[in-house]
């Protein structure tokens, strides 16, 4: 009796453990649109073209413009290549926290290792940012250093949403409107001195008609205005990106409560496939 006592207790226990063990594996893959979210939210907010090619743009207005305007673009150019801190941080901090959400979503855990001193150094370079920028940032960067653990995921996980919203929606407010107010539309004052050059070459007065030179102009200018607007229609895909990236997370800060649970999954999976397919036309367009 004693016997088939010990038995079956041995057998509950064994029972205990698989209902347990299945139930971790089961909440680890509820964590699965997280971290699909954040993995995509990383890479797409770090594709850096748009901004690298708002630094290098003043290169290619010079051939559009007079020598005497030269002086003013190199100016420009200076001021430009010192606002370069600024975007690269605000990428990096993005791209950074998503990495932190995903580790924990997916149990990859990743060792956040930028120190705060290296972050107060660049941060005192980002000249563009404003105080209130750059305190996001800071505080992003701080929760990354505090939060990401393999200890108690779905806890860290709920806090470290929690607490990085707001953060991360001012440091992604900055961009978008680095992107918006910047960047759109200084490629579509480019795209006015493209037109601008060709136009005073083929309209001159008394200019000599010229079949072949003529013709060559016209494909020229449309070459280089297809370039321009591919650039611009980059640069509001990755906005759109970035749009996505706002919106998903306020979703899961919204219900971080349900983090873990089925229901949250398929709610969040349209939020999901709509940073997917806004990264993809980014990708396609930036071909």
């Amino acid at each position: 009796m004693v016997c088939v006592s010990h038995a079956s207790n041995r057998l509950w226990r064994t029972l205990a453990m698989v209902a347990l063990f299945a139930a971790v594996l089961q909440g680890c893959a509820n964590f699965k649109e997280v971290s699909m979210f954040a993995s995509l939210s990383a890479k797409g907010a770090g594709y850096d073209s748009v901004t690298q090619d708002y630094i290098g743009a003043i290169d290619r207005r010079k051939q559009y413009q007079p020598q005497k305007f030269q002086g003013e673009l190199e100016v420009l150019k200076a001021r430009r290549e010192a606002q370069r801190a600024g975007l690269e941080v605000l990428q990096e901090t993005i791209t950074d926290y998503m990495q932190g959400v995903e580790g924990l979503a997916s149990g990859n855990i990743r060792t956040y290792d930028k120190s705060s001193k290296d972050l107060g150094d660049r941060l005192n370079k980002a000249a563009l940012l404003d105080s209130n920028e750059k305190d996001a940032v800071g505080a992003l960067s701080t929760l990354l250093a505090r939060s990401v653990t393999a200890v108690y995921r779905q806890h860290e996980l709920r806090k470290l949403i929690q607490d990085g919203n707001q953060p991360l929606q001012d440091v992604v407010t900055a961009t978008r409107k680095i992107v918006k107010n910047g960047i759109i539309p200084d490629l579509q004052a480019e795209s006015a001195l493209i037109e601008r050059y060709y136009d005073n070459f083929m309209l001159a007065p008394g200019n000599p008609a010229e079949p072949v030179a003529m013709a060559l102009a016209r494909e020229s200018k449309a070459g280089e205005l297809g370039r321009v607007r591919a650039r611009i229609q980059t640069a509001q895909h990755y906005d759109a990106v970035l749009e996505r990236i706002a919106a998903g997370h306020q979703y899961l800060y919204e219900h971080r409560e349900m983090i873990s649970n089925d229901k949250l999954g398929r709610q969040f999976k349209p939020y999901v496939e709509a940073l997917r397919t806004a990264f993809k036309d980014l990708l396609d367009v930036s071909r």
